[in-house]
């Protein structure tokens, strides 16, 4: 996955259509006069309305819902690391220190385990900077692509997380002197 959010520098697809009503409308002030300046100001209204009706819509609403629930499955993962990391249960002790003391190591050497180290750390970052971009007024096809980044992460940090479990798993407590 690349590191850059898809549209991370906003649409330029919206400014031109904007552009464009804005001459006309000044096209049509400098040619009518006071007319113009009355049907300018209507097509300045109408424009406003349709720029704010089109990014309320039910379907974008239920695309951001959306894409919150992906980044809820990072933020589950991410918990999981957390816990493994640092409770002081009984279990999550026994699982880091006797069973996975390698899933904690960022230096193991083990394919599985690298690759979550570096999933995990890229996901931080993305929803360090999703809740940003959701802010921003996006279209439905910028949703729709945010919405498919974001599952794809979630859907590769839950398997990296898995496997880095299995592999910390099967080099047990005594993975250094293995290595």
């Amino acid at each position: 996955m690349g590191e850059q959010l898809p549209f991370a520098n906003g649409s330029r697809s919206n400014k031109l259509p904007l552009i464009v009503i804005g001459l006309c409308c000044i096209m049509l002030i400098l040619w009518l006069k006071l007319p113009g300046v009355l049907l300018a100001t209507i097509i300045g209204v109408a424009t406003m309305s349709v720029m704010r009706m089109r990014t309320s819509t039910p379907e974008t609403a239920s695309l951001v819902t959306s894409i919150r629930l992906s980044a809820e499955d990072i933020s589950d993962v991410q918990h999981e690391w957390q816990q493994f990391l640092t409770s002081p249960e009984a279990d999550a002790l026994a699982d880091r220190t006797l069973v996975r003391p390698a899933l904690a190591d960022p230096d193991c050497g083990d394919k599985a385990i690298e690759k979550f180290h570096y999933e995990i750390s890229n996901a931080n970052r993305f929803l360090g900077r999703l809740d940003a971009r959701l802010q921003q007024n996006l279209v439905v096809s910028e949703l729709e692509t945010l919405l498919k980044v974001t599952d794809e992460r979630a859907l590769e940090l839950r398997e990296t997380w898995l496997d880095a479990r299995k592999a910390a798993q099967k080099l047990g407590p005594n993975y250094n002197r293995e290595s």
